[in-house]
C-alpha cells in the first residue's frame, strides 16, 4: 500500500507513487488550463501519466499521458471539486485506486488542495489513505431487483412533480421506524454528512466513521428527527403515497423513477472509496473554513 495508511505518529510506510491515472470535469472554466500545466509538472516529476477516457479527445493538446487509467495506477488526481470526485470514485469504485482531488470549487469537503500541492504529497510521499464508507441503493420490487446504485455521499428518495410531500414508511432491519410524510429522505454516509444532509439539517460526522444518517427533508412530523444508524443496518423506504411519482438520486448525479410497487434498500457497500489526503488533514480545521 502507498502512502501512510493509518500509522502511528513518527511511523513511516511511505512509497512515493510512481503512476497516476488523471480524470477532469472539462465544463468547469479552469480545468483545460490547469490541466495544461499540471501534466508537464507531473512529468518533470518522473511520474508517468494515464488520462482518463473521457480526456481522450484532449490528448494531442495536452501532449502528455497515454489514454486509459489502469489498474496498476497507485493514485487517480481528479481535477474539478467534490463532484469530479464523487463521479471518479463511482467510475473506479471495482479498482480500489485511491483518490485524490485539486480544488476546483469553493465549499467542497472532499477536494485536497492545489496543483503544486497535489504534486508535492503525491511525489514525496507526505499523505495518508483514508477507507469512506459507500453505500449501496438497491430498488427492488415484485420481478426482484430492478436497478443498484453505490454512493459515496448520499441516497435521496424524493419527490418528481410539484407536489413534493411524499408519504413513506421507513423500516430499519426490518423493523417499523416510523411512516410520516415529507419532501424526502436523505440517507448518508459519513462523508455526505457535510453535503446535501448537512443543508437539510443532518448531524456532522467524521468522515472515516462507520454509520449510516438518516435525515428527513421538511418532515410533516416533529417526531422524525435527523438519525445515526450502525453501518450494519439496512434501511428500507416504502412509498405509501406520491401524487407526483418519486425517484431515488445517487450522489447527486443519476437516478432513476421508483414504481409504486417498489421499495428501496440501502445499506453498506462492501466497497469503499480510499481518499488520499495530507498527512497535516484536519477535518475540524476544514469545519471551522467552510461552514
Amino acid at each position: 500500500m502507498i502512502g501512510r495508511d493509518h500509522v502511528p505518529p513518527g511511523a513511516s510506510t511511505a512509497r512515493r507513487v510512481t503512476r497516476v491515472g488523471v480524470a477532469a470535469n472539462l465544463h468547469k472554466d479552469n480545468a483545460r488550463a490547469i490541466l495544461r500545466d499540471f501534466l508537464p509538472l507531473l512529468v518533470a516529476r518522473g511520474l508517468d501519466v494515464y488520462l482518463d477516457e473521457e480526456l481522450a479527445s484532449e490528448g494531442s493538446a495536452l501532449r502528455a499521458g497515454k489514454v486509459g487509467i489502469p489498474e496498476a495506477c497507485d493514485a487517480i488526481i481528479a481535477i474539478g471539486g467534490d463532484g469530479t470526485i464523487l463521479k471518479v470514485a463511482r467510475r473506479y469504485v471495482d479498482r480500489g485506486i485511491p483518490i485524490v482531488g485539486i480544488k476546483g470549487g469553493r465549499l467542497g469537503f472532499l477536494a485536497e488542495a492545489e496543483p503544486e500541492r497535489v504534486a508535492m504529497l503525491l511525489c514525496e510521499g507526505r499523505f495518508v489513505i483514508q477507507p469512506r464508507m459507500r453505500v449501496t441503493g438497491v430498488v427492488r420490487g415484485p420481478d426482484g431487483v430492478a436497478a443498484e446504485f453505490s454512493a459515496l455521499n448520499d441516497v435521496v428518495i424524493h419527490s418528481t412533480g410539484y407536489s413534493r410531500m411524499v408519504g413513506m414508511r421507513v423500516e430499519i432491519g426490518g423493523k417499523l421506524l416510523r411512516q410520516f410524510s415529507a419532501d424526502g429522505l436523505i440517507v448518508a454516509t459519513p462523508t455526505g454528512s457535510t453535503a446535501y444532509s448537512l443543508s437539510a439539517g443532518g448531524p456532522v460526522v467524521e468522515p472515516t466513521m462507520d454509520a449510516i444518517l438518516l435525515t428527513p427533508l421538511n418532515p410533516h412530523t416533529m417526531s422524525m428527527r435527523p438519525m445515526v444508524l450502525d453501518a450494519s443496518e439496512t434501511v428500507t423506504v416504502r412509498v405509501t403515497s406520491a401524487p407526483s411519482g418519486v425517484m431515488i438520486t445517487v450522489d447527486g448525479q443519476e437516478g432513476m423513477e421508483i414504481a409504486p410497487a417498489q421499495h428501496v434498500d440501502v445499506l453498506r457497500d462492501p466497497r469503499a472509496t480510499s481518499l488520499i489526503v495530507g498527512e497535516d488533514y484536519d477535518f475540524f480545521s476544514l469545519l471551522r473554513e467552510k461552514l
